[in-house]
């Protein structure tokens, strides 16, 4: 990561680093075609993508207010999408990664600013909506605090979000629940990512779906909490094991929704978070079920995750 982008923490970190924020200046969905990212099969290919810039302002944007002007006091967002698409256009001569995509983005907004002490905070959500099968969309998500003295001095959170997976599973504990699958939505959350799990993200799905696929638990506490242990021993942790100077994943949050569960509401869900950090009990206990072992799961896999597993703790 560029150092102009300060010290990489947890986005938990970051979230309580943020100073008060009065005003902000939003982009949502810019929709764009990139020459960035991986399509569902783990290609790099121009695809389409979405991407959404939030500008939060240090001072509330007063003048602008009082003389009805786009004045130095706050951000163009005219201006603030045009310098985001000729970003992504001046990239497409190369492809590059989801991580550049999301950074280049970053310079773009930053560019937008009069001058980078107007800014208390920046969020950029870049998202490739037709890089899953199941799913709404694979996405970097790229936050920004910078410190008024110097730019470089700040922090920053980066995050890479599968959103709203559709999965059959058999959950339940009524009995008419144990005769038939019934469709879930998963997202996940990856904190504190690295270039080589991003590298990777496409595996992510087929991770996710056939865990939840094979499964047949009776609550959703249960499933969150598998998807989750799975997610860092056979995702995570591989990819840490390689990516040798780069800090430690922070951890994963799950939300599963039941949507046909409570019929007189969108859905139920539950909502959970497991540290992948080794000095906490959830991350040293999966690592030490992982051992020396890393696992290539392969993309695509044929069959069931489960036989495979199984096979490979035998070796």
């Amino acid at each position: 990561m560029s150092l102009m982008f300060g010290r990489s923490v947890s986005h938990r970190e970051w979230l309580s680093r943020l100073p008060f924020a009065s005003d902000k200046v939003t982009v949502k969905n810019l929709h764009l075609t990139a020459n960035a990212g991986f399509d569902v099969w783990g290609r790099q290919k121009v695809q389409p993508v979405d991407i959404s810039i939030s500008l939060s302002l240090m001072q509330p944007a007063s003048s602008a207010a009082a003389s009805d002007t786009v004045d130095a006091s706050t951000v163009h967002y005219g201006q603030l999408s045009k310098l985001v698409i000729a970003r992504v256009q001046q990239n497409s001569e190369k492809w590059i990664t989801p991580e550049e995509l999301a950074y280049s983005t970053t310079m773009a907004a930053l560019e937008a600013a009069p001058n980078h002490t107007l800014l208390a905070a920046l969020e950029v959500d870049v998202r490739f909506t037709k890089s899953t099968l199941y799913g709404e969309g694979m996405s970097v998500l790229f936050n920004f605090t910078p410190e008024a003295a110097a730019p470089s001095n700040g922090y920053n959170s980066e995050l890479l979000h599968l959103s709203r997976l559709h999965v059959p599973a058999l959950i339940g504990v009524n009995s008419n629940e144990r005769t038939m699958k019934q469709m879930v939505v998963v997202s996940i959350w990856i904190d504190r990512v690295n270039p080589l799990i991003l590298e990777h993200c496409f595996e992510l799905e087929q991770l996710v779906f056939k865990t939840v696929e094979e499964s047949s638990y009776e609550t959703l506490e249960s499933l969150a909490e598998e998807l989750a242990g799975r997610t860092v021993k056979y995702f995570v942790l591989p990819h840490q094991m390689s990516a040798a100077g780069y800090p430690e994943v922070a951890g994963v949050r799950i939300k599963i929704e039941k949507p046909s569960a409570v019929p007189m509401a969108d859905a139920p869900a539950v909502e959970v978070y497991r540290s992948a950090e080794s000095q906490e009990a959830f991350g040293k206990r999966m690592m030490a079920e992982l051992g020396n072992k890393r696992p290539q799961i392969p993309f695509p896999l044929a069959g069931r995750l489960d036989d495979f597993l199984k096979t490979w703790k035998q070796d």
